[in-house]
């Protein structure tokens, strides 16, 4: 009696192991596993009903197969996308003061007590580039001048720039202004594509 006793006891763990790893574990990380895809990937309802077709026994290495399909084929394109335009990709403002030093005859920017004049309303035109040698000049409409910094929208569309879109927020200083559009009215702003740089920077 106290035999079949003491051996019901010590096979306790054993049991709650055995329904861990092979009851709870597999679904609980399953959950885990098919976030790294979109939200509207049809791939994160297919692998929870699958699951359920999966032989038990078979279920906590099934899972384990699926971690690796969801960390190379869900969570890598969704942190190179983060990425794009952030950290890879990464566009920034010309000086238009330095490409008019460069190219005193063709380039031409506003002066400076052009850009003093400068008030919310009014747009500019800045000149955004990549490190591929990929520019597009667009249009940017002032909404707040600050010490060492100007806040503007973006009134463009970019062609060929990830991660920057019409209507975005820009940050720039006066030096990166290269032409002025005085009509106070916006809407006569181009908002279609923007031009490509023709000018290419050395």
């Amino acid at each position: 009696m106290i035999a079949e006793l003491v051996g019901a006891v010590a096979s306790w763990p054993l049991l709650v192991a055995a329904l861990v790893v092979f009851g709870f574990a597999p679904g609980a990380l399953l959950r885990l596993v098919v976030l790294a895809f979109e939200r509207d990937d049809p791939r994160r309802a297919e692998l929870r009903a699958e699951l359920t077709a999966v032989p038990r026994v078979e279920r906590p290495f099934w899972v384990i197969e699926q971690l690796e399909v969801a960390l190379f084929d869900g969570l890598w394109p969704r942190l190179l996308w983060a990425a794009t335009g952030r950290v890879i990709d990464r566009w920034h403002l010309t000086s238009g003061v330095k490409s008019n030093r460069r190219h005193p005859q063709s380039f031409w920017i506003p002066s400076a007590e052009e850009k003093r004049a400068l008030r919310p309303g009014i747009a500019v035109k800045l000149m955004f580039n990549m490190r591929d040698g990929w520019g597009e000049r667009m249009w940017v409409e002032i909404v707040a001048i600050k010490k060492r910094k100007i806040v503007g929208v973006l009134h463009n569309q970019p062609i060929g720039i990830p991660r920057l879109y019409h209507g975005d927020k820009v940050r720039f200083k006066y030096d990166h202004i290269i032409d002025i559009d005085w009509d106070d009215d916006s809407t006569q702003l181009c908002q279609g594509p923007s031009a490509p740089n023709l000018l290419e920077e050395t």
